[in-house]
């Protein structure tokens, strides 16, 4: 497993955590830039998956000390969530941890753990 991805088995079916996060994103402040749905996109070429999501995030503020701070982070931006059906009551959430994944960069780390901490605040169940 990749040494900054976080994740977390949730006793939630799928359509309950994936409505609640979307709404928990912008409710925090953060804005939903983005939506995939891996699960249709794959369906189009003949693949079946359970329900998969990725939904794309980040807070316009914190783009402005990243310019300053190393425009190359950009890269690691957005932050994404990542929503897997397990099973009809499980669902998998995993994230890309912004501490561990911007750390190569020439950052703020107090930025970079103050993103993480308003991260995990809407991620709890």
């Amino acid at each position: 497993m990749k040494a900054h991805v976080e994740h977390q088995l949730l006793p939630l079916p799928f359509g309950q955590v994936y409505g609640t996060l979307k709404q928990r994103i912008t409710d925090h402040g953060f804005l939903l830039l983005h939506e995939i749905d891996t699960q249709a996109i794959v369906a189009q070429h003949g693949i079946s998956i359970p329900p998969l999501r990725q939904l794309l995030f980040f807070e316009p503020k914190y783009i402005a000390q990243i310019m300053a701070g190393d425009p190359l982070a950009i890269n690691d931006i957005p932050l994404k969530l990542v929503l897997q059906q397990v099973d009809a009551n499980t669902t998998q959430l995993s994230f890309k941890n912004p501490v561990g994944s911007l750390q190569d960069y020439e950052l703020d780390p107090a930025m970079t753990a103050e993103l993480l901490e308003r991260v995990q605040k809407f991620l709890i169940f």
